[in-house]
């Protein structure tokens, strides 16, 4: 009777010991990405959220680069850094109707010089990352340019954006976000 009651004491023990380390886990924190525009003055409270998202980038016309709208206003959001707070701030290039991504990813040169022109763009705005924000890849409806190719073409993109391991890079394609390369804070 000692033995089964050791046996179960250990048995209990082990079990106790075992659902601390799991529930001893940290939370993942939680994060609160406010979009801030080009066009706008507005700004969000930076006490109220960890990430900022400035819309927008795109692909430039030669498709081996990065446009930035209004890059004084970028300068401003990113100095928002500066508040002590943990707030990461990103550069989405896209959104609705910006085009040039199929053409661009299709050559193996253009998505190099890109996935380099973004690197520059973090380093120089002191940015916390790219979101690329292709919508959608294989579709027209925002009137962009679309090939059967855009799926594969994305794919090698991101692969190209790991030569920049040192850059964070999202993407927003499908709806959703997702880390990409353990690039992405997000």
């Amino acid at each position: 009777m000692v033995r089964i009651s050791s046996l179960f004491l250990g048995m209990l023990l082990l079990g106790a010991s075992l659902w601390a380390r799991h529930s001893g886990k940290e939370k993942p924190q939680k994060v609160i990405v406010a979009y801030v525009t080009s066009w706008t003055q507005a700004l969000p409270d930076t006490r109220y959220v960890t990430h900022i998202n400035y819309a927008f980038g795109h692909v430039t016309e030669t498709f081996d680069g990065v446009r930035i709208d209004n890059p004084g206003r970028l300068k401003t959001v990113a100095a928002l850094k500066g508040a002590g707070k943990e707030l990461k701030v990103l550069l989405s290039i896209g959104g609705w109707g910006s085009g040039r991504f199929s053409e661009m990813a299709a050559d193996d040169q253009n998505r190099k010089r890109f996935a380099g022109d973004c690197a520059r763009v973090v380093k120089e705005y002191d940015l916390d990352g790219i979101d690329i924000d292709w919508e959608y890849p294989t579709s027209k409806a925002g009137g962009i340019s679309a090939s059967d190719n855009d799926t594969q073409n994305f794919t090698l993109l991101m692969k190209d954006t790991k030569s920049h391991r040192e850059e964070k890079i999202t993407d927003a394609c499908n709806g959703y976000e997702r880390e990409v390369h353990r690039l992405c804070c997000c």
